[in-house]
Order: C-alpha cells, then structure tokens, then sequence
C-alpha cells in the first residue's frame, strides 16, 4: 500500500487567528499539527470524532494561546479522545518570561503536559532532522526550540515539520520569523521545496520575502482570519505584502482559512 493523507485546513470557530491542521492517511492513523484557541477546542473535537478519536501523532509548534490553548483544552477533558504521541520543543522555563503576556499560558499548557497521565507520550524534540514515519507517510522535523536565535520570542523557536506521501509535500512554517527562516534555509534547504506551504505567521509577517523567494512551492495555506486577510491599510500587519510577494513569484492556488472553511486536500 502507497503512503497517502488526507488534510484538513481547520477554519477558527469565531474568525480569529490561530492554527490547525488534521491529516488522515489511508491506513486510518490521524495527525494532528497546532489545533487553535480553547474556543475552537469543540469544533476541533467534532473534526476528532469524525477521524475515529484518535489522534497517533500532534505536533505543537511553539507555546502561543492560539496554537496550543485546544489541546491543552483536550488534555484536561479528554471526554472520548484518545491521544498515542504529543510532539514538541520544549522552550526553558527562564526563556519564557521574554513574552510576559504569554508566560502563564506557556507555562499551562506544559503543566498540563507533566500532569496528563492517560497514556500519552509526551516527546520533546532537542534535534531537527528527526524522522515520524507512519503508514508510509513521511514526517521530518526541520527545525526545533534554539537559544542561539537573537530574537527572544516564541514565533522564531516554532518547530518547522515536512509532511509527504507518495503524491505530494506539505511545509508547515508555524509562526516562524525572519532568523527562523534564514536558519531552516540555511540547514534544509532541500527539505522545504513542496507543494503546499503554510505562510508563517498566518502571512502577516513572518519569513522575510528572499525566504519565499528562494524555495519552490505551488500553493500557498493560509491559516488566516478575515482581518488579518484584508488588514486595515494604516495598521502594523504585513498581508498585503506577502500577498504581493506570492503573485510576483507566480503562486494561484491559495487555501484562505477565512475564505474555504475547512479546506481539504483528498
């Protein structure tokens, strides 16, 4: 049997920003990359049980509200959803006081990690390049948490994670900056040409333009609400330049969180 999966591009339950994916192969497995705010934990638990309840693999890319706060949300009310392996990297509990306003919540959502004992494991990645492989579907780790980043701020430490089957490549860039950027360019280069790529940073900033630029990819996910799809003009986010960017590289495939509510690629 060919490895292949399925993807789901999870629309937020109330138009604000955040990120999750769900991805089924043909074998049945279910992963999970983000899931978004506790307010879209019940929709995310709908998709859920429609997989089976089960998810084998979800990856967490860095410890903001918007990407974790649902399963931190699921982990302390599981009700029916069984959860085989939690992936991430970890952040030091002395870096994460350089977001004050999301301290606690980190902090929480870890709490909530060493304290959830129904059988999940619970895998903190310190090395990129490692592998996930199931069903036939392959997993790489490109990037993990890394002090020697500058920039002290959660989105520069998200994890990057490759996804393929037999058919077809997906990057997931997390809320990855500039220094991210260059540095997964720099080491994996090869890795990151794919077909679907999730704009960092929901596309309102994020990687810098020679980033985009540099790798090779045919449509863009954008996991992306209304106001920040269609920012006010006058205001600090970037959309419109990134938007600008993917024209001039040539990219018409775009899957808009806000526009195709949850988008699947069968």
């Amino acid at each position: 049997m060919k490895g292949h999966f399925s993807l789901t591009q999870i629309s937020s339950a109330t138009d604000t920003i955040g990120e999750s994916y769900l991805m089924k192969t043909r074998g049945g497995s279910v992963i999970m990359v983000d899931g978004g705010y506790a307010s879209d934990a019940e929709k995310l638990r709908r998709h859920l049980v429609k997989a089976g309840r089960h998810v084998d693999l979800w990856f967490i890319t860095h410890p903001h509200e918007d990407h974790m706060e649902a399963l931190a949300t699921i982990l302390r009310d599981p009700q029916d959803i069984t959860i085989g392996k939690v992936i991430y990297s970890r952040l030091p509990d002395d870096f994460l006081d350089c977001e004050m306003e999301s301290a606690d919540h980190a902090r929480s959502y870890y709490h909530a990690f060493d304290n959830f004992m129904a059988g999940t494991d619970f895998i903190n990645v310190h090395q990129s390049g490692q592998r996930f492989d199931i069903d036939g579907i392959g997993i790489m780790i490109l990037s993990v948490a890394d002090m020697t980043i500058q920039r002290h701020c959660y989105n520069e430490q998200s994890m990057v994670i490759r996804v393929w089957d037999d058919t077809k490549s997906v990057v997931f860039l997390g809320d990855a900056e500039a220094q991210r950027g260059e540095k997964v360019l720099a080491q994996y280069r090869d890795y990151l040409d794919c077909d679907y790529l999730q704009m960092a940073h929901h596309g309102q900033s994020g990687c810098n333009e020679q980033f985009y630029k540099t790798i090779h990819f045919r449509a863009c996910l954008w996991p992306t609400p209304s106001w920040v799809w269609d920012p006010d003009p006058n205001g600090p986010l970037k959309t419109m330049e990134t938007r600008r960017w993917m024209e001039e590289k040539g990219i018409t495939e775009h899957h808009v969180s806000c526009l195709e509510e949850d988008w699947t690629l069968l």
